[in-house]
């Protein structure tokens, strides 16, 4: 039996009791039953072992805590909420993509703050703690190996991978390559040749050497990244008004005056990034523009883009729904695109503060994340048996991975969503005119959540005024 043996029963009693998602309900039980430092009895190389929602956040919350950096009003580590928010919170990201050649469309969402540089989100973060970590990057997998040795003789680190060829994850081959994922490592077993990862799971997972190895070299870009914050030095006082030197535990008369200033940053942050001007490459994808111009695609057939154009019935309308709901409910966001996990910040930090207001812009981001949830499910109809199956299968996955399921499991079913796709292939589930119908209906829900999202923002910028 596991520490978190009761865990995967209380979700899925969550889940009868709400209709959530398998991945809204973990997140709902993680925030209110788990807490970092739970495993030192089982294994102490996995102390700091947390499960989570947001990869990246999640790798944060096990390397400040295992630093002994802490909640300044509580003198315990932070909650995955709270340093979502302290970290910018929520972003927006959205990207159609088409290649003629292979008549192949597919859809990306994002709500993460800065969802296309990792680097720059943690680094964005930690500036704000008064901690300038140190990054390391390596030319060649034997040099990367005893940086990643050197690294973990003093704490756990953050190692950037394709999670496509880490084995838990049981994905398939084709998405070798698209991976782009953050882990945190714990330690080193030469003589077993695994390494101990955290990976977002209720338990820690051994991964062979060989196969971090190829995670780790797989995307050129990475160049065997590692992040530490042991070796880090404090930055410099006074860097800037985001920069925040912590005292630790409860003894001082600054906490609340220290959490209110990382609270407000990362606020500032989130702000700044969604209100910005399109700019190019992702920043371009990084607005609430770029929701927009999806809302107009899905109404408009004149728009060279249109969705009746790119997404057609068949394998690209099948691929365009799937990732609709993938990206908003299941892809490292813990459901509703992060908009939760946000209110859950702010919900945490008002109680904290003594602050109305970010109750009240809480309350704001809760409904968000019920419509962003509502408009995934729409996406894939339970009475259309082929979409409404795909979304069952996509719930099983997320259940077996971060409950530590056997990797027989999961590949069955990848399997079977290649069954179902191969169908849809064939014989799309739905007519034109119904497919025309469901595009007006995503329509609708979409127009609806960016008055919402505007709505949020302006609420957010009166309370950084």
């Amino acid at each position: 039996m596991t520490v978190r043996k009761h865990f995967k029963k209380l979700v899925r009693e969550r889940m009868t009791k709400t209709g959530e998602s398998y991945t809204s309900s973990r997140r709902q039980i993680l925030q209110q039953s788990i807490s970092t430092g739970q495993r030192a009895a089982v294994d102490p190389a996995a102390k700091w072992h947390c499960p989570g929602s947001i990869p990246a956040t999640t790798a944060l919350r096990v390397v400040l805590a295992a630093a002994g950096v802490n909640n300044p009003e509580s003198g315990q580590p932070f909650t995955e909420e709270m340093l979502f928010g302290i970290a910018g919170g929520i972003g927006i990201g959205v990207a159609t993509f088409r290649y003629e050649q292979e008549d192949f469309s597919s859809f990306f969402l994002a709500g993460r703050h800065l969802w296309f540089d990792d680097v720059g989100y943690l680094r964005g973060a930690l500036d704000r703690f008064g901690i300038k970590p140190a990054l390391e990057e390596s030319s060649g997998a034997k040099p990367a190996f005893q940086k990643l040795q050197d690294l973990l003789s003093v704490g756990p680190c953050i190692a950037w991978v394709d999670m496509a060829h880490l084995p838990h994850r049981a994905l398939p081959a084709h998405t070798s390559g698209g991976g782009y994922h953050v882990v945190t490592v714990y330690r080193l077993d030469e003589q077993a040749q695994t390494a101990l990862i955290g990976d977002l799971t209720d338990e820690p997972v051994a991964v062979p050497l060989v196969d971090l190895a190829k995670a780790r070299s797989r995307i050129k870009k990475f160049a065997h990244r590692l992040l530490s914050i042991a070796h880090s030095a404090p930055l410099p006082h006074g860097r800037g008004s985001d920069h925040v030197p912590l005292p630790q535990g409860r003894g001082s008369d600054r906490r609340g005056e220290n959490l209110r200033e990382l609270v407000r940053g990362g606020l500032r942050a989130s702000h700044q990034a969604l209100s910005a001007k399109p700019g190019k490459g992702p920043l371009a994808m990084s607005t609430l523009e770029s929701l927009r111009r999806t809302a107009t695609r899905l109404a408009n057939d004149k728009d060279k883009q249109s969705w009746d154009k790119l997404f057609p019935p068949g394998a690209n309308l099948w691929r365009a729904l799937t990732s609709f709901h993938q990206f908003i409910e299941m892809y490292g966001t813990g459901g509703g695109l992060c908009r939760p996990m946000m209110a859950g910040f702010l919900a945490e930090a008002s109680q904290a503060l003594s602050d109305a207001r970010l109750r009240a812009l809480g309350d704001e981001y809760a409904a968000l994340g019920s419509a962003w949830s509502e408009l995934a499910d729409a996406a894939l109809p339970d009475d259309v048996p082929l979409l409404g199956q795909a979304k069952k299968l996509h719930g099983q996955y997320a259940e077996l991975f971060t409950s530590n399921g056997s990797v027989e499991e999961k590949r069955a079913v990848w399997v079977q969503l290649e069954k179902l796709a191969a169908q849809a292939t064939e014989k799309f589930p739905l007519s034109d005119t119904d497919c025309a119908l469901l595009r007006a209906g995503l329509h609708q829900r979409v127009e609806r959540v960016i008055a919402a999202e505007e709505a949020a923002l302006a609420s957010m910028a009166r309370v950084l005024a």
